[in-house]
């Protein structure tokens, strides 16, 4: 086995089992808890994390795989998680490997934009098709978001570590 090839079967096997612990905590424990008045993300917390120290190629497979667990858990037929966290992935782990820092003010900014982008992606329907008043719809996404931030330092703990060990 080729040096590459081996060092993608450790991702795989360090970021699966990490990814299958966070979705049956997102889907399991965090569909219970409410915090602020919102129930919590961390997948794309993780997301951010896995980008910010794996670079495009882990934070867009990553956000993939992510994102469609997250659209299984909501039980909608779209793929809006699927798309928003691909691509969140994808553009922050360009980002990673050109421009940003690793650090927790990078992994900070991002993830607080990230889970923006989430919530308010996933509550733009309410606005438009139930007609719910956007004021409203915005202190929704801004308390989901705020709410999730609660993990973002064990996230960005656990992303580091990660990265380190693969």
């Amino acid at each position: 086995m080729t040096r590459n090839k081996h060092r993608t079967l450790v991702k795989v096997l360090i970021l699966a089992p990490y990814l299958i612990l966070l979705y049956i905590l997102q889907s399991t424990v965090f569909t219970h808890l409410t915090l602020f008045g919102a129930k919590p993300l961390i997948l794309p917390l993780a997301v951010v994390g896995v980008a910010l120290y794996g670079g495009h190629a882990e934070g867009g497979v990553f956000g993939l795989f992510a994102g469609m667990l997250m659209d299984l858990s909501y039980n909608q037929p779209t793929v809006e998680f699927t798309l928003i966290l691909t691509l969140t992935g994808l553009v922050l782990g360009i980002l990673s490997d050109t421009a940003l820092v690793q650090g927790f003010p990078s992994f900070l900014v991002s993830a607080v934009l990230a889970l923006l982008l989430c919530s308010a992606w996933q509550l733009l329907a309410l606005a438009v098709l139930k007609g719910a008043p956007v004021a409203v719809i915005a202190g929704i996404a801004l308390r989901q978001s705020l709410c999730s931030l609660v993990f973002a330092v064990p996230l960005y703990y656990m992303s580091r570590f990660l990265s380190r060990v693969m």
